[in-house]
């Protein structure tokens, strides 16, 4: 009786710690909230049923099947992907079940009856600990489901999760090969016992549980130390964008401009991307700095004077040259920044959008006069970005010129204003880029 009831609680355990490092290990979302709830009680309703019928070797296939399941239904996308997801599972619960479970009994030569009492104690532990994290653990779960819900591994931790559950499924098998359980009691195939024998298995079940539980507090610490990092990110991101709209305020006949043209950027860096042009130079890192910074391009104008800034006319050679040095007035703001900041990729990458965005791929744009490749490549698509929004926006002193007109210019400037490459992908995605709002 009391082995059925271990296997039982085995049963249940395994479960129950497949659906929790499912959730809070790998990261895989769950349903919305009622039906998973309703998928955890048919879950546990099959693998009972399998259990009574079918034995615990069918009912622990049943549960990891069900995992897997469950991560492929609460997925967006790759849903048959991730029913392979339940493969490392087996090696992640043996390594954190089999040293605790099979391995004293053997090596403290327990009888059936004290090997029985000892795993329901085991139970009845994990069992308490689970009730407390349902109990008390409730701030931290809400915690983790607003904050980590938008989170996923990175492929080094999946590969590493992978790799550890591997490993830990060959030793839980060759535990199995040295070790039986006959009427309860926990013996060596043949019931021989050893000096050699012993060592070799109490120090590779300690090394087997300690590395398992290491590389999951290593990634669940991870995560959260990544959480925070892209939560301060954030908040420098809403931070700069502030920061531009401020002086976007100065300029009477910019608004909604810096949002626009980061919007453009993002798209045409995309596309340059997917049509593989400047592969090497259009990493992920270097994107992503570039929409960051994309709102500061243009912080210089906060040193032009208002009446020259919102002059409704056309500005005389003397004024113009004024605004000509909200180039250089942005690169010296930022250089400052970043003196003081600290090295970062998105300032290193705001400095040359606001320092080059008006440089002209023949060499005749300002303030350096530099051409070609020479100009960096956020402000080679800056550029394109800053002028499509300037031909389409309304100003005081003009009208909104018609989307064709504006595609037109663009494109006859390709080659001597703009980098053909970037004209190329601009005119890719003219289309998701004639839909983002104005305002």
């Amino acid at each position: 009786m009391g082995t059925v009831i271990t296997e039982i609680l085995e049963t249940v355990a395994i479960a129950v710690s497949g659906f929790l490092i499912k959730k809070y290990v790998f990261l895989e979302p769950d349903m919305e909230a009622k039906r998973q709830r309703i998928f955890y009680w048919i879950s546990f309703f099959l693998i009972g049923s399998v259990f009574f019928a079918l034995g615990k070797d069918a009912a622990t296939m049943a549960a990891l099947l069900l995992i897997g399941l469950n991560i492929g239904l609460g997925r967006k996308k790759h849903r048959l992907r991730g029913l392979f997801m339940m493969v490392p599972f087996p090696g992640i619960i043996n390594g954190l079940f089999v040293p605790v479970l099979l391995v004293p009994p053997y090596l403290f030569v327990l009888s059936p009856q004290k090997t029985v009492i000892y795993q329901l104690m085991f139970y009845i532990f994990l069992s308490v600990l689970l009730v407390l994290f349902y109990v008390r653990g409730k701030e931290w779960r809400s915690w983790f489901h607003e904050n980590m819900q938008h989170r996923s591994l990175r492929r080094a931790e999946k590969c590493l999760l992978w790799i550890i559950g591997l490993l830990m499924l060959f030793f839980s098998n060759e535990v199995a090969t040295l070790l039986v359980a006959e009427e309860g009691s926990v013996q060596a195939v043949g019931g021989t016992y050893g000096y050699r024998l012993a060592s070799f298995i109490g120090i590779s079940s300690v090394a087997a549980l300690v590395m398992t539980v290491t590389i999951i507090v290593l990634i669940m610490q991870g995560n959260k130390r990544s959480f925070y990092h892209e939560r301060v990110s954030s908040m420098q991101s809403g931070m700069i964008t502030f920061m531009a709209e401020v002086v976007e305020n100065k300029d009477d006949n910019t608004g909604g401009h810096i949002r626009r043209t980061a919007k453009y950027v993002e798209h045409i860096a995309k596309e340059l991307k997917r049509q593989g042009v400047y592969s090497t130079v259009l990493t992920d890192r270097y994107m992503t700095d570039m929409v960051v910074a994309a709102p500061l391009h243009d912080i210089g104008k906060i040193h032009i004077p208002d009446a020259v800034l919102n002059k409704p006319g056309k500005l005389t050679e003397e004024e113009f040259e004024i605004m000509k040095t909200h180039t250089t007035a942005g690169e010296e703001l930022l250089t400052h920044a970043k003196a003081e900041l600290g090295e970062s990729g998105y300032l290193n990458t705001a400095v040359e959008m606001a320092a080059y965005h008006h440089e002209w791929w023949n060499g005749k744009g300002y303030p350096y006069g530099i051409s070609g490749e020479e100009i960096p490549l956020c402000a080679r698509i800056m550029a394109v970005a800053d002028v499509f929004d300037a031909l389409t926006s309304r100003r005081c002193y003009k009208d909104a010129m018609p989307l064709e007109k504006a595609y037109a210019i663009i494109r006859e400037e390709s080659g001597t204003h703009f980098d053909p490459f970037v004209v190329e992908a601009f005119l890719a995605v003219a289309e998701e880029i004639a839909v983002i709002p104005v305002q």
